[in-house]
């Protein structure tokens, strides 16, 4: 079942949407961080087919909109990275506190820059039992945005804060302090700092963050159960808005399977 949830924030409430099943035994959960600009449910819906395919394995997940993105009633000016890291950080002490939930078992997927606020969040805590990443943003400084800082820095430095076109929903609008805190974090170091299991997933053909950014990730990672899967043709996206859903779809199972796998989950009653 999934069920709408408020999560008390120190400035704002976080919305989510809690996927579960009350059973005997407590569920082991995964925490959905979206990207830039984008939504609780993710592009094509998928974090909420993420969602399905998890509990259908024994696994609970609850994603998030951060600040002014999706149902959150923030300004998006309120939007800054480190506001993402401890929005996250809520989230997974919110999950932790239900009765239903294995908070001893608790895993964490980012897509693009979800996956920077994943690693930036490593370097307080090295409690999730895993880490995933989808075309993860998670360069130290600049990385991937350099193009945004070359064009629209000086605009928020003006103004306090910049409006982006995104063309696929309204203009975002960046507060200044995003711009400094993304330029002065070091995500890698939290993956750096990781001893668990971390899943690296990238498209080929990827122009936002290279696929090659994925191998530096993994090359932060000695456990046995780490994985990178680099998808030939596919993008950012993994082609999810193509009619084509076959790169998508291998992303979802694969990601499914691979959270079940080192996780485990729960028997769900039919």
């Amino acid at each position: 079942m999934e069920k709408s949830v408020l999560i008390k924030g120190d400035n704002y409430d976080i919305p989510g949407v809690l996927s579960y099943t009350e059973t005997a035994n407590k569920m082991p959960a995964v925490i959905l961080c979206h990207g830039t600009g984008a939504q609780k449910n993710e592009v094509g819906n998928l974090f909420a087919i993420l969602a399905e395919k998890l509990l259908q394995r024994g696994i609970a997940s609850v994603r998030i909109d951060y600040a002014g993105c999706g149902d959150s009633k923030a300004d998006q000016r309120q939007l800054t990275f480190l506001g993402e890291v401890e929005d996250t950080k809520r989230t997974c002490q919110y999950i932790c506190g239900l009765k239903y939930i294995d908070q001893k078992n608790i895993g964490i997927l980012g897509f693009s820059q979800g996956a920077r606020v994943a690693a930036e969040l490593l370097k307080e805590t090295q409690e999730f039992t895993c880490v995933a990443s989808w075309s993860g943003a998670c360069q130290n400084g600049r990385g991937a945005f350099e193009g945004w800082f070359q064009e629209y820095y000086q605009e928020a430095e003006e103004r306090g804060y910049a409006r982006i076109p995104m063309g696929w929903r309204d203009d975002l609008l960046l507060s200044k302090q995003w711009f400094d805190e993304i330029e002065n974090t070091t995500p890698m170091d939290g993956l750096k700092k990781y001893t668990g299991p971390v899943l690296a997933v990238a498209g080929a053909a990827d122009e936002i963050v290279p696929c090659s950014h994925m191998k530096e990730i993994m090359a932060e990672s000695t456990n046995e159960q780490s994985k990178m899967l680099i998808l030939p043709g596919a993008d950012h996206i993994f082609n999810v808005l193509s009619e084509d859903k076959t790169m998508s779809e291998h992303v979802l199972g694969a990601t499914a399977d691979w959270f079940a796998e080192v996780m485990g989950g729960v028997k769900i009653s039919k």
